[in-house]
């Protein structure tokens, strides 16, 4: 009898470390950042241009003429809001940017879209970011 009250002591006590392990696990940091890069997409949205946007200016000859005469209602549409793609295996220190468009705001605030139309990398603020498929509406290719 002594044997069977040890052992459902036993296994009790061991059940009860199994749920404060389990809990501690599951709650750590670690776990959660792999179970968010398991479900979490890889694409995040990014809105740069100033609040109440009026003026578009393109700065790159390149473009395509569909958005060089595109309103400035369709361009900020398409372009205020951009998908940032995640920069893998590209290297940074290679890719020069340029000038590709500024907005100006109605609160005179301005804010400047860079590129590189090689690898269609693009930077706002200092934060570059890949979208092959806005390079390619740019140069509507």
């Amino acid at each position: 009898m002594k044997k069977n009250i040890l052992l459902k002591v036993l296994s009790l006590i061991f059940s009860l470390l199994m749920v404060v392990f389990g809990i501690r696990f599951f709650s750590s940091s670690d776990f959660k950042k792999d179970l968010n890069a398991l479900f979490a997409s890889t694409h995040k949205t990014y809105i740069w241009c100033p609040d109440h946007a009026i003026d578009f200016t393109w700065l790159e000859p390149q473009i395509s003429e569909k958005w060089k005469q595109a309103s400035s209602s369709e361009i900020q549409k398409r372009f205020c809001e951009l998908t940032l793609e995640p920069l893998q295996n590209i290297d940074l220190s290679k890719i020069s940017f340029k000038p590709l468009l500024i907005v100006q705001s109605v609160e005179a605030k301005t804010a400047q879209l860079d590129w590189s139309s090689e690898s269609s990398v693009f930077q706002v603020n200092g934060l570059p970011f890949y979208s092959p498929s806005l390079g390619r509406e740019i140069l509507d290719k």
